[in-house]
């Protein structure tokens, strides 16, 4: 996709929330809105300018503008982590996505969450999670290590993940343990709560 697609796509993502809250809304209303006061939006376009500068081997310009990002929204994401179409960062202060983490599409990412290396030994710095589509990571989620999250998965808050989680997976505890893969109504509950 292409950075303006893909700033389309995060842009929809937060559009869907101005439907789901009933607010009254428009497209230039949420673009102006987004560009101009979201910070979870802001964190999002930051660290699209800086994969695409990654892309294209600009290294300082990309280090730039993830500096630019921690400084102005808090979110530290680093321009090599790889992250699909229509991500959406509710609220970005505290969240760490480390340089190797690769997320999926449609994933929704809370306040403090935390994607990385295991341990900074040889071996475990440059192994990081790789996180499936349409993923919800809430408040102080933290993901460790060479771990794989399935499709559709929910990560409670606080949680610690340190090991796979197959499609579908509700976790939450530290460490953290599947609540139950098939409780649609739990993973409701927390969708909803996400979007509040």
């Amino acid at each position: 996709m292409t950075l303006r697609e893909l700033i389309r796509s995060d842009l929809d993502r937060f559009t869907d929330t101005f439907a789901r809250r009933g607010q009254p809304y428009s497209r230039p209303k949420v673009m102006f809105e987004s560009f101009a006061f979201k910070a979870g939006f802001q964190a999002v376009v930051l660290y699209r300018l800086a994969h695409w500068c990654h892309e294209r081997g600009w290294t300082y310009p990309a280090w730039f503008l993830c500096r630019l990002n921690l400084t102005m929204t808090g979110a530290d994401i680093e321009f090599n982590a790889e992250i699909g179409p229509g991500m959406f960062i509710s609220h970005p202060v505290g969240i760490v996505i480390g340089r190797g983490t690769r997320i999926g599409s449609g994933v929704t990412i809370f306040q403090g969450v935390t994607c990385g290396a295991r341990s900074w030994r040889p071996e475990a710095i440059t192994r990081f999670p790789t996180i499936g589509d349409n993923c919800f990571l809430f408040a102080q989620a933290t993901v460790l290590g060479p771990v794989r999250i399935g499709n559709d998965c929910v990560i409670g808050a606080h949680a610690l993940v340190m090991h796979d989680l197959p499609d579908r997976a509700v976790a939450r505890g530290t460490p953290a343990v599947i609540v139950d893969d098939r409780d649609a109504a739990m993973r409701a509950e927390l969708e909803t709560a996400g979007r509040g």
